[in-house]
Order: C-alpha cells, then sequence, then structure tokens
C-alpha cells in the first residue's frame, strides 16, 4: 500500500450527518400518524355495505320458492318447495307436488305486487330474500300452508303444518334437497322455466326512469 494512499485514508472521514431536531421528529410521528389514520378509513369504507333497496314489483312464479322481479331471479329464503318435476304420494295415487306448490305461492300473491327484501346470495348466486304480498310473509306462508319445508328458518310454522297434516304433510314426499340429488342428472336435462322477460324489461325500465325522474325532481 502507497504512502500516499495512507494519507488519503487518515484525511478522509465519512460524512455524519446531524441529529433530527425534536422538531422534526415530531413531524414524523404526526405525518405517520395521519397516515395510518387514513388507511384505517379506507378499510373501513371498503367494507361498508351499500344498503340495498327492496325490490318492489310485478311477481312471476317460477317454483315454490323461487320468483321473478322485474328480471331478478329470487329465492325466498329460509324455505325449501318441491321441484316443479317432483312428485309425491306413493305409486298407486302419485300427485304432482311441484306443480301443486308453484300455484299455492301463484295463490297466496294473488296479484298483488311483490316486495322483497334481499339478504344475501345462494351458490347458483340467486338473490336470497323475504318477500311479501302486501301484508304476507310469503316465506312463512308458504311453509305454514305445507307447500314448503323449514330450510334453516321457519320451524315453528313447519312444526304447526306436520301437526294439521297440510300440504305435503299429508301425504308421503321426499324431502326436495334429497330428491334434487337423486334426480341431478334428470334436472339438467329439463327444460327450464322461464319468466315473461319482454314485460319483466318494460318494468324494469320504467322502474329505473322513475328512479331518474325522481332524483332530478
Amino acid at each position: 500500500m502507497s504512502r500516499g494512499y495512507r494519507s488519503y485514508r487518515r484525511r478522509w472521514r465519512r460524512p455524519v450527518s446531524a441529529p433530527r431536531s425534536f422538531g422534526r421528529r415530531v413531524l414524523d410521528f404526526v405525518l405517520m400518524a395521519i397516515f395510518f389514520a387514513l388507511v384505517a378509513l379506507l378499510v373501513a369504507k371498503l367494507n361498508q355495505r351499500e344498503p340495498v333497496e327492496p325490490l318492489v314489483g310485478k311477481a312471476y312464479v317460477i317454483d315454490g320458492d323461487t320468483i321473478s322481479v322485474s328480471g331478478n331471479h329470487i329465492r325466498l329464503k329460509g324455505i325449501d318447495a318441491p321441484e316443479l318435476a317432483q312428485s309425491c304420494g306413493n305409486a298407486s295415487a302419485p300427485n304432482t307436488c311441484g306443480q301443486a306448490s308453484r300455484q299455492a305461492l301463484i295463490r297466496l300473491i294473488g296479484g298483488k305486487p311483490v316486495q322483497c327484501a334481499e339478504d344475501g346470495r345462494d351458490k347458483y348466486n340467486r338473490r336470497l330474500a323475504t318477500c311479501s304480498a302486501g301484508e304476507l310473509n310469503l316465506n312463512r306462508a308458504m311453509v305454514e300452508a305445507g307447500q314448503a319445508v323449514a330450510y334453516g328458518d321457519y320451524h315453528d310454522a313447519e312444526t304447526q303444518a306436520r301437526g294439521g297434516k297440510k300440504g305435503l304433510w299429508g301425504t308421503t314426499f321426499e324431502i326436495p334437497q334429497d330428491w334434487r340429488r337423486e334426480h341431478e342428472k334428470e334436472l339438467l336435462e329439463l327444460p327450464q322455466q322461464q319468466p315473461n322477460r319482454p314485460a319483466d324489461l318494460i318494468e324494469q325500465l320504467s322502474g329505473w326512469i322513475g328512479r331518474l325522474l325522481g332524483g332530478i325532481l
């Protein structure tokens, strides 16, 4: 190592940064606190659910626990009705309980506008909702009439229907969930009952225009 290099090393020293002032440290702390507060507010905003407006309109009954309102497929939450193709009773005296369940729901609605309060989605991405026609809770009424079984809710109504041998409970039948499992392949091959698309589209469009004008006026 040359003498000149050793002399250079003795003369050069790593610059030492001046310690931050107390005011600078306070400012850094305040800025960090503001940053984390903004992150917390953003997370809270993302997790906040927007209020869901009830779906209101004329209902097309697809089966005993599924309707269409303004083009939206809605599954009545907490109940399970027989499939349209499902038969009940014994081999010597079968009855089309799936069709009977659909007709029962049509009678309960009675042509009135239906209002549905959405509460999540099922695995088929259908809206789950509690629906009413006037003051009548359609979900509960179907179980009370024995035209659907309780599926998470309305067990008290099912107990009453079973005791009174109403609807399904007045005959022999297979629980709809079990029937679907056994006839899954057949159900896939059946044509699906569809709502009146043009009427639903017109109703949906008129509702949208009404909400738009209401917001302007």
